[in-house]
């Protein structure tokens, strides 16, 4: 696991320095040692800073073939390499470390681009083509790692986080259409980020760089027809072989346990090779902590970290979290994250297995169970951030062509971003933003529950779940977070199971549910979703100076598109209404916050 960059087409004498600032910006993705390979005629430099966590003793980058002539750098970890390896042996090719990072270089001599479809795990790379002049760029499936650019004049420049480009003299400007789209309906389009000019690779895509241009493509997407022969079993068996690959460490490897289905049954099949190391978020607040459920329901081999979490944290902490995930949040849960990440880290690991992307592959959401049923059981919680809000006024928000019936989950974010169009100085039409999101996603022929989970997927999963929670947190404290749900071999697996064999009008995940039966313990394997969030800042006195002084801040006045009298005005009129009211608004109340901090941590303009 490493923090990666990229300079093509600079200024030579300038190539190396500006390489290194942006190494340093990333130092607590790889502490454990750095590098930089320059071409001889300096067109291109690749860097690396490297958390070490296979093959310690040798697994340093950047990589190289045989002959020198195909150079990398590789974000995450490709499993199953030692069979890929072997193959690759038999065939001539001669690897210099025990790295599974090195697969790649072999793997692009032996299929060119095709290597991607035999590299399975969660990844962002960089590679140089010497003898056809080509930089390739590429991202996992599902957006587990991340991987941002920009283009320049003639110059391109590469990163895992953005933060590292603004060290190698990007100037940090708010892009104000993206803001407006993550104002009206939360999320980014696919290539987008908050910063002017900086792109993203999108999931499963990559891009090619020559000297007469660039090339992007998509190099998967699942099947969803579907399969009526797929069993249970076939089910238990593709996550367990999921699990025991992200299992494979040269360091120990820890779990991040709620009391939920997902997390425990990682937990459970790790915890079959003995004690497992098992940490949990506790809120201060009821209904939103599952501490007591993690407890009651533990299996023995489980050793149990809580992590206290308290109102006061999910202010103190906020600013580094908006810091280190460079983006915006709808709830506190983005520092419960932080602090999972820091706690894990000072307990000594830098490897955990955690449960998402099985509400994803095994339609486990209540907006998905409404989609498909017309119905459901939901979480309380869930009404404003999945669901519409009781009470909330529907509006008739049309859809593309290949969709139905608009999803749920993004009926819900319109209806939070109704509430900005009283904020922003000039008015917004929150469905004509959300038709150019559309246009730009992948379309499925599919039921709509499948729709759905695969827009939630692509919007929600790759910008929110895994970027901002997930990579900008657990990265944050050098902790690589592996996910045996988005294996994409499983995944095409759960893509293939009808919808009504996953979904009911009172449970979801039904045949996730029976495959692990005996696994977890029954009062789990039956539990409804139980969504992770942070009780709302808005409920709290301890939070409420934080929360005024941040929107009262030059920070908040200087944000662009918002009007700064009517966001006080709306701040003081919060304060008044009664509490369900200030539940249903705290992702609004969060994303002005963050919105802020963002603005202030990285002197944006």
């Amino acid at each position: 696991m490493c923090g990666i960059a990229a300079i093509y087409h600079s200024q030579p004498d300038t190539l190396r320095p500006r390489l290194q600032a942006a190494l340093s910006a990333m130092k607590h993705r790889g502490p454990d040692g750095s590098g930089i390979w320059l071409s001889d005629d300096a067109a291109i430099g690749l860097g690396s800073v490297r958390l070490a966590v296979m093959g310690l003793a040798d697994g340093r980058q950047p990589l190289s073939n045989e002959s020198g002539t195909i150079h990398a750098v590789v974000n995450g970890e490709f499993y199953d390499f030692e069979r890929l390896r072997s193959g690759l042996e038999s065939r001539g090719h001669v690897f210099a470390t025990h790295s599974d990072s090195e697969l790649l270089v072999h793997l692009y001599e032996e299929h060119g681009l095709d290597c991607l479809r035999h590299l399975r795990g969660e990844f962002a790379f960089l590679l140089w083509d010497e003898p056809n002049r080509r930089l390739i760029a590429a991202r996992d499936r599902f957006g587990i790692k991340p991987l941002h650019f920009i283009q320049q004049g003639g110059e391109w420049l590469f990163a895992s986080e953005v933060k590292a480009l603004l060290a190698a003299g990007v100037a940090p400007r708010w892009d104000e259409s993206a803001l407006l789209h993550s104002l009206a309906h939360q999320y980014l389009r696919p290539r987008e980020t908050l910063f002017a000019s900086v792109r993203q690779i999108p999931p499963a895509h990559l891009l090619v760089l020559h000297e007469n241009g660039a090339r992007e493509s998509c190099y998967w997407q699942p099947s969803f027809e579907p399969d009526a022969t797929i069993t249970p079993a076939d089910v238990r068996a593709a996550f367990e072989e999921a699990v025991h690959l992200r299992l494979r460490s040269d360091v120990p490897v820890a779990c991040a346990l709620s009391g939920g289905l997902d997390s425990t049954a990682v937990a459970a099949l790790t915890a079959q090779r003995g004690p497992v190391d098992c940490f949990c978020v506790r809120f201060d607040a009821p209904g939103y902590d599952e501490g007591p459920q993690v407890r009651a329901d533990a299996l023995p081999q489980f050793r149990i970290h809580e992590v206290a979490v308290s109102r006061q944290d999910l202010v103190t902490h906020l600013p580094a979290a908006v810091h280190q995930s460079e983006g915006l949040a709808i709830n506190g849960q983005l520092v419960g994250k932080q602090l999972l990440a820091r706690a894990i880290h000072a307990a000594g690991f830098k490897v955990v297995l955690a449960g998402e992307g099985a509400d994803e592959a095994f339609l486990g959401y209540s907006h998905l169970q409404q989609d498909h049923t017309g119905t459901a059981a939901a979480f309380a919680l869930q009404r404003g951030v999945m669901l519409p809000a009781e009470g909330e006024a529907e509006e008739h928000w049309r859809s593309p062509s290949w969709l139905p019936a608009l999803p749920t989950f993004l009926r819900a974010k319109l209806a939070t971003g109704r509430h900005f169009a009283a904020l922003t100085r000039e008015p917004f039409d929150s469905q004509h933003i959300l038709d150019g999101t559309l246009a730009e996603m992948d379309q499925t022929q599919a039921l709509p529950a499948r729709q759905s989970a695969w827009l939630w997927a692509r919007m929600s999963l790759a910008q929110y779940i895994l970027r901002t929670l997930g990579d900008g947190t657990e990265m944050g404290h050098s902790i690589e977070a592996r996910l045996p749900f988005l294996d994409h071999v499983l995944f095409e697996l759960a893509a293939r199971i009808p919808a009504q064999a996953l979904l009911s009008a009172d449970s979801s995940k039904i045949m996730l549910r029976e495959a692990l039966r005996g696994l977890v313990p029954e009062a789990v394997r039956l539990r409804p979703k139980h969504p992770f969030l942070a009780p709302p800042l808005s409920h709290d006195p301890q939070t409420r100076d934080f929360v005024q002084d941040t929107l009262h801040s030059t920070a908040c006045r200087n944000l662009p598109l918002l009007d700064h009298r009517a966001v006080l005005d709306w701040s003081a009129h919060l304060e008044t209404l009664p509490e369900p009211e200030r539940t249903r608004l705290d992702p609004v109340l969060m994303q002005l916050l963050t919105a802020t901090l963002l603005h202030q941590t990285y002197h944006m303009t």
